[in-house]
């Protein structure tokens, strides 16, 4: 489902745990059979000279110091996987799930979603548009939509597929609802839309899925439902009812 997909940091804290367990407990038997502590201690006495007594605290002070010390580094690199773990699956533009985050959430879509609204969102002559005013004006509108959808349906699962395509999986919408639910989505984009200096339209294709559907069977659909609405003349919605 997710070829090419990054593979997760897998650390195995048990390995790692259950090696320092048994170094400390030979360290213990060596110390305890040994009396380690006993000579090292008759051993400075015999070489005050030396001055080993003060040698010992040294230890444990730099004991509890390399502990801290990895236990920042600890933190640092749990804070640097968890920012390369949120990258790989979002859209550094708009703050979307990007493609493979979008394709994670759907191959779990039979456990977590009973009825869904799978919806195919396309900005009609976009490229012409960045053409025309540059690629920082695309971006801005991007920018403005993905910040709308994130308002309004962030309990829906909201992509940007490609390029200028978004997708949105909206779950707990019924088959009767969907008609209504994909205005109030055309609605919200073309007012975000509307707010800016510059004039663009959108498409839409809408399909409905259940726990029973297949998510490539949805995408294929919602992708046709979408053709056909930019095939005649776009700035519509088409709900594709199978």
């Amino acid at each position: 489902m997710l070829s090419g997909r990054m593979k997760p940091l897998k650390i195995n804290y048990r390995q790692e745990l259950f090696i320092l367990f048994v170094v400390n407990i030979l360290c213990f038997f060596i110390f305890s059979s040994y009396d380690t502590l006993e000579w090292l201690y008759h051993f400075s006495r015999s070489h005050e000279d030396l001055e080993l007594d003060e040698f010992i605290p040294l230890c444990f002070s730099l004991t509890v110091t390399f502990a801290l010390f990895s236990y920042r580094r600890w933190k640092e690199a749990q804070l640097f996987y968890i920012e390369i773990e949120y990258l790989s699956f979002h859209d550094s533009l708009t703050g979307l799930l990007n493609r493979r985050g979008a394709q994670l959430k759907m191959a779990h879509m039979p456990q977590i979603y009973t009825e869904a609204a799978v919806v195919f969102i396309d900005f009609d002559n976009f490229k012409q548009l960045n053409q025309l005013y540059g690629y920082e004006v695309g971006d801005e509108i991007l920018k403005q939509v993905g910040n709308a959808l994130m308002r309004h349906y962030n309990h829906a699962v909201l992509a940007r597929w490609a390029g200028e395509e978004l997708l949105i999986i909206a779950p707990c919408i019924s088959r009767q609802m969907l008609p209504s639910f994909a205005d109030e989505v055309y609605r919200c984009i073309t007012k975000s839309v509307a707010l800016s200096a510059y004039s663009v339209s959108v498409s839409m294709g809408v399909v409905w899925g259940d726990a029973q559907s297949d998510s490539q069977h949805l995408l294929m659909l919602v992708d046709e439902a979408l053709l056909q609405a930019k095939r005649r003349g776009g700035a519509q919605v088409n709900v594709f009812d199978h």
